[in-house]
């Protein structure tokens, strides 16, 4: 299968086209960092530097199915950035594969759940909106809905908390939080959430690339992980100190919350040292139902967050 994989210069991008590529198809990756370009064409991948806001069409055009990892994923930043790149892109994308009669996968977020107050086994059939925790999360789900309006049989996938080898966002902010010394312990209770190893994702979109199924999938690696006992583990491999002074969680939220609308009032100026939506990522559990990914698209994770994390705080040094 010819296959066209957007944000290969990114975390997940990269890892996906790589891993297809491996399993024997004809991978054409864009992105847009041409150093990472070329390190993907010296692993013998074609690569393409594309601005993915101008026309799709000549991407689209040539191939058999696009995975669309391409996105503005941040916790910071300003509106009109993340619609320009999360929902106008997508939207295009989408209906020039519709035009071409290509196979899309598209790639989410399960953060628009983030708002609907439910934390177990959340299901993709929850009502989501119209209220978000992040205008990144806002965007995600605006997306979704321009990929579904034009293509009905995508497939979208919704994977938690990617993290791995390559990650440049989900550790290296706690590394840097942790570093810094000035992460307090938000709870006295520990706090369990699911993760997705960026090895399980790659199975996810590749399962939905090879044997289609339209609809949305949530996608993590199937197992809790507690987290301020993996804070620990992280500040220990650090040699930083373990975050130990309590702050209630709803001071800090609140004083991030505060921190934003001053610097919103600059703009242009780089992201506060921290957010609320960083806050409730460390004090608000969640994990989801992956019944339908299993059911449908036949996933099974095939890397534990044991071995995962473990490679993960192994390469920290």
């Amino acid at each position: 299968m010819r296959i066209l994989v957007t944000g290969a210069t990114g975390f997940l991008g990269g890892a996906a086209a790589l891993a297809l590529a491996q399993a024997g198809h004809e991978v054409i990756a864009t992105g847009r960092d041409p150093l990472r370009g070329a390190a993907l064409e010296a692993q013998g991948l074609t690569f393409l530097a594309a601005d993915l806001r101008g026309d799709p069409a000549p991407l689209v055009r040539p191939v058999d199915a696009v995975l669309h990892c391409a996105a503005r994923s941040t916790l910071w930043g300003r509106w009109p950035d993340f619609y320009a790149d999360n929902v106008q892109v997508s939207a295009r994308l989408a209906q020039a594969c519709a035009r071409s009669g290509v196979r899309l996968v598209h790639v989410s977020t399960p953060s628009v759940y983030n708002a609907t107050g439910l934390t177990r086994r959340v299901p993709e059939s929850i009502p989501v909106g119209p209220r978000f925790d992040s205008l990144y999360a806002r965007s995600k789900y605006l997306a979704e809905l321009e990929v579904r309006a034009a293509l009905p049989d995508a497939a979208i996938l919704r994977p938690r908390g990617l993290y791995g080898p390559g990650d440049t966002s989900l550790m290296p902010r706690l590394v840097r939080a942790l570093r810094s010394g000035r992460l307090p312990r938000l709870t006295r209770q520990e706090v369990h959430t699911e993760l997705t190893h960026v090895g399980n994702a790659v199975h996810a979109a590749r399962l939905a690339l090879e044997q289609p199924a339209a609809g949305l999938f949530n996608v993590t690696d199937g197992v809790t992980v507690p987290i301020w006992a993996t804070l620990d583990r992280l500040a220990d491999r650090l040699g930083t100190p373990r975050p130990a002074r309590v702050v209630p969680a709803r001071w800090v939220e609140g004083a991030a919350t505060l921190l934003e609308a001053a610097y919103r009032l600059r703009p242009g100026t780089p992201e506060p040292p921290i957010t609320a939506s960083a806050v409730r990522l460390l004090t608000r559990p969640m994990t989801l139902d992956l019944t339908r990914a299993r059911e449908r698209l036949g996933y099974a994770p095939l890397i534990h967050p044991a071995e995962g994390l473990a490679e993960v705080l192994a390469g920290l040094l």
